[in-house]
């Protein structure tokens, strides 16, 4: 049973991880853009995170998309976007994405924009969270406001750098009032 569903946006998609993406996460995992972060020595140590994103999504604790960029039958794998901390309860799930770094602000904020469609149709979920770590790129601020995330929250040393090392931590907020279109749904149905 699929439980996490291919979407397409204007210049890629995101997909649910499979274990011939193993080498392309790898080479993601190998420029981390999360301050003190270390690169992965290992490609078998992603066996147990393509295992773990199905997991994730059959017992709705997260889901995991690889996002690829390009078009029918030209893509590439670029980044993953995680949804991860589900409280269904609250109606709150946090997302992330993790790219190479040719994965500009524009597909990053489609590849959301799609996630936060199809988890707010499907789940219904309207509380969606995004922490920017200080030492990120700063464009990726700009880009969670212009899709309708607003700052909620800095957390002072909120992030582990190093052995005695910390940075700060930004939360972004985005709330919805209803549901967004989900972009899995076909016309007239």
């Amino acid at each position: 049973m699929q439980f996490t569903p291919e979407l397409n946006f204007d210049g890629g998609r995101v997909r649910p991880l499979a274990a011939e993406d193993r080498d392309a996460l790898f080479r993601v995992y190998q420029q981390p853009e999360l301050p003190g972060q270390r690169p992965l020595q290992d490609p078998a140590q992603l066996d147990r995170m393509i295992e773990l994103s199905v997991q994730m999504a059959a017992t709705q604790r997260g889901m995991m998309w690889a996002l690829e960029v390009g078009s029918e039958g030209n893509y590439e794998l670029l980044g993953v976007v995680g949804a991860f901390d589900w409280q269904p309860s609250m109606l709150r799930i946090t997302l992330r994405i993790d790219g190479l770094p040719e994965l500009g602000c524009d597909l990053r904020a489609a590849a959301l924009e799609t996630c936060i469609g199809f988890l707010s149709s499907k789940y219904h979920l309207r509380n969606f969270a995004f922490q920017w770590v200080d030492g990120q790129n700063p464009a990726y601020r700009d880009m969670l406001t212009r899709i309708g995330f607003s700052l909620s929250a800095r957390q002072r040393d909120g992030w582990r750098t190093a052995e005695q090392t910390f940075v700060d931590v930004e939360l972004y907020h985005r709330l919805l009032d209803q549901d967004v279109p989900d972009p899995t749904a076909r016309a007239g149905e």
